[in-house]
């Protein structure tokens, strides 16, 4: 029974004379078994053995009696640590994989126990020095830049942190890459992707994703609702062929920094001021004519929208009369967005989440999806970032926002007073 990990020795009997060795975590291999020529009936023969690529004999510490404790709480990260009685050291495990860690630190509990009988039961070869791939320090970055440097025949590292890559013409994402748990940089950038899967969503310590110059033009609801909305950090969807960005992108409340130039984006979504955590973004060479009213909200260090044709400013009542009284589907599907109610493909049809990306949100902060009125604007774009791209040849830095009233009684305070920011309370 073998573990590739990373390990760090830490004396405890420094920490009682106020010292602390400088040490830190190096590529071990972990076994644990009998010493060569040992018989399996005899007692205190199961040793715990680490391996490292200055000494590939390694260490063994004794298991019977000799586990103080053992800290497994982040065992799912891959991390753990093993305190031995004599030597006086804690053994800490991490970057390991969790199922395997997992075993080991089981027979490892049995060993300390002198559990003999269920010992027998698991198979226990004898110690031998760790081979040369089993401590060298597996690589975390990889890069692939042509067709010839992918991997086909082998796999990709499990170790893998950030992996690029690109002109590979990739049509789909390689089942294989969905698999790299450790990854928090994935590149793919100027390829052929058409689509991604649900299955994206499963990275989920994925900080950085980048899917430039593609032919994408959705975002699958499972990467909506995956793990990501609290991870990533970095999007870029720029060179694609979306229309329009879905309203639960403005969930990522880490995102910093997001990419969606050169694109055919009609509108941004309504509720983007949900997005606190914004600090750089790109939408030039689109089609947007307004920006939602929420972008008022945002607090930049750069904006770029040059290249899209921004229009006027004005008020519009809607053609709605004075009895007008919303649907239930819109009842029901306002109740979902205020509420935040999670749904996937396979809860709700098409044309219904088609509807629930329709929503607007009325100055007052509830949502609707047939306002009683809209109104629009001119918007410094210094008044929410400091440093701002010219939006055209001319330099000019003021774009329209547009709003929605969900009411008679908004649109009547938002005539009373157009500068002013406010809410009001609906009966």
């Amino acid at each position: 029974m073998r573990l590739s990990c990373d390990v760090e020795m830490l004396s405890r009997g420094l920490a009682s004379y106020g010292m602390r060795a400088k040490t830190k975590p190096i590529r071990s291999s972990i076994s644990i078994g009998r010493r060569p020529g040992a018989s399996s009936s005899k007692e205190g023969l199961i040793f715990l053995l680490v391996c490292t690529a200055k000494d590939r004999n390694g260490t063994k510490f004794k298991l019977k009696g000799n586990v103080e404790q053992i800290f497994g709480k982040f065992v799912q990260n891959g991390k753990a640590t093993i305190r031995l009685k004599e030597p006086a050291k804690d053994i800490c495990i991490s970057k390991a994989d969790p199922l395997q860690l997992k075993n080991i630190l089981s027979v490892i509990k049995l060993g300390h126990l002198d559990r003999n009988c269920d010992l027998e039961k698991i198979h226990l070869t004898t110690l031998n020095p760790a081979k040369t791939s089993q401590v060298e320090r597996l690589p975390t970055k990889m890069v692939v830049h042509s067709r010839k440097d992918y991997p086909v025949t082998t796999n990709f590292p499990k170790t893998l942190e950030s992996l690029q890559i690109m002109h590979c013409k990739l049509k789909k994402v390689d089942s294989r890459i969905l698999e790299l748990r450790n990854l928090k940089c994935l590149d793919l950038s100027n390829n052929n992707l058409a689509k991604l899967p649900d299955s994206v969503g499963r990275l989920n310590q994925l900080a950085e994703l980048k899917l430039a110059n593609n032919q994408l033009d959705r975002i699958p609801l499972g990467l909506l609702n995956s793990g990501l909305k609290h991870s990533l950090q970095a999007l870029d969807l720029s060179g694609n062929q979306f229309k329009m960005l879905p309203s639960q992108l403005t969930e990522f409340a880490n995102l910093v920094h997001l990419k969606v130039n050169d694109n055919q984006l009609l509108c941004l979504p309504w509720n983007m001021g949900q997005l606190t955590r914004l600090k750089f973004f790109w939408a030039g060479n689109n089609k947007l004519q307004f920006l939602p009213y929420s972008f008022t909200r945002l607090a930049l260090e750069e904006v770029d929208m040059f290249g899209n044709g921004f229009q006027g400013s004005g008020m519009f009542p809607s053609t709605q009369d004075e009895g007008y009284f919303p649907s239930f589907v819109e009842i029901a599907a306002r109740a979902v967005k205020k509420y935040r109610l999670m749904y996937t493909e396979r809860d709700l049809p098409r044309i219904l989440i088609q509807y629930l990306g329709l929503a607007k949100w009325c100055l007052c902060g509830k949502p609707c999806f047939q306002p009683y009125a809209q109104h629009c604007s001119q918007f410094s774009l210094h008044r929410v970032a400091h440093t701002v791209a010219g939006l055209d040849s001319a330099g000019s830095t003021t774009a329209p926002v547009q709003g929605f009233l969900c009411s008679k009684d908004c649109w009547q305070r938002l005539q009373s007073n157009p500068n002013a920011v406010w809410k009001c309370s609906r009966r």
